[in-house]
């Protein structure tokens, strides 16, 4: 983890204002986040909170005579919302949580504010039999439409916990319902960074909520909660679900009980890049799936994770799901490397006659799957329709999944590959395949993948041939055809360098 440095001063005066009541003014700066974005070329750029400068008249403690919340408290939800009330009446302010453990119930944080948890400090939501049920589902979450707002810790010894160990027993049960940690599903201009989420009753930083709450920055965050096939397992605890556009995420560590990252409906233009996923399902997609395209999941380490990259949906919950990139990943012991699926939670019924096509059919289209390395899977489950295979796309009958390019992609895997439904599945630049469970290897010189192939059916791909991209010229690009980059990005204004453009290469000058 690369946690932004923060000075030794501002460790201090945490330390210094649990047993004072003096405001003392926190170091606090955006410069690096300023200098990761990392944007995409084509992309918008995602937008930074607007802060005001922070000095002793909007730097409140919660501890403060004015609001009282103390670690011998057993409830400071009242002191902590006053301090977070007192600066959004100073038109923007700091709230500190000091170093300590401090019980609070749901809080809700408005514009131009940045709550900060000093080192050592741990937010704790007040336990499953401390709660009233009419109370709210979330634990940080927001007060109107709220703008400019940032969370941040000064590591991993600054802790939300969530107590979710009752919820994660009962979670099924009528009248209860899971909390997330985080959720902010209105406004714009997010950030979230160095600090650690445990024990989680439900996801734990949501993003978003029906396309609102965009432009969001994570980084640095470490997630923890039990593997959901644990002795005592986390269920439905995701650890960052998007639902809106413009998101940035980095550096984040995440060991869940579900999806380490997941982007649902109107996700959009979400970069995900040098994160290490322990337990969880992945680099996920859906399963709803409206409105989803332009993400990208790059730099990523799996280790042990249920899945690697996972795309999943179903009929009525879908629709047009493109431009989807990912690259340059890393997984060991991952069940599951690569699964698209459009039969999501159900095995797919190669007996199904094709449907009426609607808006909400899953139709998934230009997925690029590079660069990425997947080994050392030591389970002995059997394959089978539904996953734990190497590699498993199922379009629909109505749908097929097409124009998805594997391009360096080496894995081994106990089983093998399945494709069901799908068309222009292209395998270039020396993909190979190990299956182990028969010790077969295909190699980038083999005719096709029929040694490992489980199952084939109404699919289509090529193995390792040609590209599709067969010619170069030097051209102006046609006003009337999409141009690419050499990642198979689409570019809007192209200056000069080389291109794609009807699966040719061009050269423009």
């Amino acid at each position: 983890m690369k946690y932004i440095t923060k000075t030794m001063l501002s460790v201090v005066l945490c330390m210094v204002c649990t047993h004072t009541m003096t405001a003392q003014v926190v170091n606090f700066s955006m410069e690096a986040e300023a200098a990761a974005k990392n944007t995409p070329e084509g992309w918008q750029e995602v937008n930074l909170p607007q802060l005001p400068t922070f000095t002793t008249d909007n730097t409140f403690y919660i501890n403060d005579e004015r609001f009282g919340a103390s670690t011998s408290s057993e409830d400071n939800t009242k002191a902590i919302q006053a301090a977070l009330d007192a600066a959004n009446k100073a038109g923007g302010g700091m709230v500190v949580i000091p170093a300590g453990e401090w019980l609070s119930n749901t809080i809700q944080v408005g514009s131009k504010t940045v709550l900060h948890l000093c080192a050592g400090a741990t937010l704790k939501w007040i336990a499953w039999g401390n709660r009233s049920a009419t109370e709210g589902n979330n634990f940080i979450t927001h007060k109107g439409t709220p703008t400019d707002v940032v969370i941040e810790g000064e590591g991993p010894t600054s802790i939300l916990d969530g107590q979710g160990g009752p919820w994660w027993v009962h979670y099924k049960d009528d009248g209860v319902k899971r909390g997330n940690m985080i959720r902010f599903g209105n406004g714009n201009r997010f950030l979230y960074r160095n600090f650690r989420i445990q024990n989680a009753p439900g996801a734990n930083l949501t993003i978003g909520q029906s396309g609102r709450g965009a432009h969001t920055t994570i980084h640095d965050i470490e997630i923890n909660n039990p593997d959901s096939e644990a002795s005592t397992p986390s269920h439905n605890t995701d650890g960052i679900p998007i639902w809106t556009q413009y998101v940035n995420i980095y550096n984040c560590t995440i060991d869940t009980g579900d999806d380490n990252v997941v982007t649902d409906s109107e996700a959009r233009y979400v970069h995900v890049w040098n994160c290490d996923f322990k337990h969880g399902h992945g680099a996920s997609l859906g399963s709803y799936t409206v409105n989803m395209h332009h993400i990208i999941y790059e730099n990523l380490t799996f280790d042990g994770t249920g899945c690697g990259f996972r795309l999943k949906s179903n009929i009525g919950r879908s629709g047009d799901v493109h431009d989807i990139i990912f690259r340059n990943c890393t997984m060991n012991n991952v069940e599951a490397p690569i699964w698209i699926t459009a039969w999501y939670d159900v095995t797919p019924d190669l007996t199904s006659a094709a449907q009426t096509k609607t808006s909400t059919t899953p139709e998934f289209h230009n997925i690029l799957i590079q660069n990425v390395t997947a080994s050392g899977y030591t389970g002995t489950r059997n394959s089978n329709d539904k996953k734990y295979n190497g590699i498993q796309i199922a379009g629909r009958p109505e749908s097929p999944a097409y124009d998805i390019t594997f391009d360096n992609v080496q894995i081994t895997h106990r089983n093998g590959v399945r494709l069901f439904f799908c068309k222009d599945i292209k395998f270039i630049n020396g993909c190979t395949f190990t299956r182990t469970k028969d010790n077969v290897t295909v190699k980038a010189t083999d005719a096709d993948l029929s040694a490992v192939m489980e199952n084939l059916h109404e699919a289509e791909y090529t193995w390792n041939k040609t590209t599709g991209i067969n010619l170069m010229t030097t051209q102006q690009p046609s006003s009337e055809a999409t141009t690419y980059n050499l990642q198979g990005m689409p570019v809007n204004h192209p200056q000069k360098g080389i291109y794609i453009q009807n699966g040719k290469k061009i050269v423009i000058k």
